[in-house]
């Protein structure tokens, strides 16, 4: 029993040797067939001119243009190949009349490999697979599937009325995923670039452009009015030195304080005085702080109101859906019946306009002359809303 089990061992060891025997000489034998084959043509296969895309480079210190390296295989049917076009294929649609050095066509020889560098902006499609497709004279051209460098920059931004509408903070972070070092040259907003000295840290201007590595990130004030942005959304654009670009829409901005001048009285009974009513509307979004208020006369001259009640030494709270009527000090009596205008200024920004007109102090009503005294001759005349009897002299 023992010797019919060690028969039937070495005969399975030995089929699988037969096996495996089987499988490398068939495989050699099919190499020889296809070498046999491919020498009795001259190390040519049949078919038409080939080129490969040996490879594909992006520098990811440069985005407005990248490599690509072609060569002209030993086994082509041609001497030469005659590259015409390149054409990059992105996510959303295919890029062609691409500017390439050396230009196109170029006659590439057998054996022979060259690089040419294609200048496209790359700069949207970071991160991402882009096709590379080349077209040659009767043959067969290639294409090519590589990934960009990836760069990565989070944009953030605080617009927050109860501070200021003349600023907001922002910050620039760049992932630690990035492919490399960034610098930070310009923002803009809708379209137009704030200019450098807005951009602030600690209310120092930023010096640009900003080498921003990667994992770290800038914060810093941008001094800009957005009022006339309050409820609507704005884009901002961070761009670099190496030609990244990051668009970001930040939710719809707070809407609008709604602060106005109520009402403005000038009482002839009291003619170094005035009143002026200022509200915070029921949908404003925020308090607002009043800071000062100022009187311009039709000239243009203006002139600031240094003593009220409640006084404006420091800010002055307003809440929404509130008012409050300041006292101001302010002798108006040689601006009888002329235009004003009443600016109500705030900390965040907010300001509020009012005009009125100074009543007349001095209104003559009547006048009497006396045919007894031909000297002298009476007159009535309105004086802080009481009528007075005034006796004239008549000149000579």
């Amino acid at each position: 029993m023992r010797l019919i089990r060690n028969v039937r061992g070495i005969s399975r060891l030995w089929l699988i040797f037969l096996l495996l025997s089987a499988l490398v000489i068939g495989a050699l034998m099919s190499y020889l067939w296809v070498m046999g084959w491919y020498v009795t043509l001259r190390v040519r296969p049949p078919g038409t001119t080939v080129v490969d895309v040996e490879s594909v480079g992006f520098n990811p210190q440069n985005t407005t243009s990248f490599n690509v390296t072609l060569l002209h295989p030993s086994f082509s049917r041609s001497d030469y190949a005659f590259v015409t076009r390149l054409l990059v294929l992105t996510r959303d649609g295919v890029v062609d009349d691409l500017d390439v050095e050396p230009s196109l066509p170029y006659k590439l020889p057998v054996t022979e490999n060259k690089t040419f560098e294609v200048r496209w902006n790359w700069a949207n499609y970071t991160g991402e697979n882009i096709g590379v497709v080349v077209f040659v004279v009767d043959g067969s051209g290639a294409t090519f599937q590589a990934q960009t460098p990836f760069v990565n920059l989070v944009v953030d931004a605080n617009f927050n009325s109860t501070i200021s509408v003349n600023r907001f903070n922002m910050s620039i972070l760049n992932s630690e995923l990035s492919a490399t070092d960034v610098n930070v040259t310009s923002v803009a907003i809708n379209g137009e670039t704030v200019p450098p000295q807005n951009l602030t840290i600690n209310g120092e201007p930023i010096s640009f452009p900003y080498a921003l590595p990667r994992n770290e990130s800038l914060s810093f004030t941008c001094l800009w009015n957005w009022t006339n942005y309050q409820g609507r959304n704005v884009t901002i654009a961070v761009q670099t030195l190496q030609g990244y670009v990051r668009y970001y829409t930040p939710p719809t901005l707070p809407p609008p304080v709604i602060l106005e001048v109520a009402g403005i009285l000038f009482d002839p009974a009291d003619p170094t005085h005035f009143g002026v009513t200022v509200r915070n509307g029921e949908e404003s979004p925020t308090r607002v702080d009043i800071t000062k208020i100022s009187v311009t006369m039709e000239n243009g001259t203006t002139r600031e109101i240094t003593e009220a009640s409640p006084t404006l030494t420091s800010p002055f709270t307003l809440h929404p859906n509130s008012s409050e009527t300041f006292v101001c000090s302010w002798d108006w009596t040689n601006y009888q019946g002329r235009n004003i205008t009443i600016t109500v200024y705030t900390l965040q920004g907010f300001v509020a306009y009012g005009n009125q007109t100074t009543p007349v102090l001095l209104e003559l009503k009547e006048t009497y002359f006396s045919p007894d005294n031909m000297t002298r001759f009476y007159a009535a005349v309105l004086k802080n809303a009481s009528l007075n009897t005034v006796k004239c002299r008549k000149s000579p």
